[in-house]
């Protein structure tokens, strides 16, 4: 289950980077769930052009994010939002304004992660 977490993932960040038949098998195979039989059979080849084609597709994602580490950047980010979100929860919401302030940095910290 982590494994196809981390290479959708992958997908979502570096997707448009593959060639147009790597995408189509790569979302396919994690995205529709078909076996590489099926795929094959669709696409008119064999279940290993297709196996070999979403196994160098996943290769070519992990290399992107090797040199790139956009993955790791936005979890990193995702993280210390979730960290500085605990710490606003902390905070008194007594005072009308700086509840109201609360809420903007809330509003502006669920922005950043979408």
């Amino acid at each position: 289950m982590e494994k196809i977490f981390l290479v959708t993932m992958l997908y979502d960040f570096y997707g448009e980077l593959l060639t147009s038949k790597q995408k189509a098998a790569f979302e396919k195979h994690y995205l529709e769930d078909l076996s590489f039989n099926e795929i094959g059979a669709e696409q008119g080849t064999t279940r290993q052009a297709v196996m070999d084609m979403v196994k160098r597709s996943e290769k070519l994602l992990s290399q992107y994010e090797e040199k790139l580490h956009l993955v790791d950047k936005f979890t990193s980010r995702k993280e210390k939002v979730k960290q500085i979100q605990k710490e606003l929860d902390k905070l008194p919401k007594d005072d009308f304004i700086v509840s109201e302030r609360i809420c903007l940095i809330e509003k502006m910290l669920s922005e950043i992660l979408d």
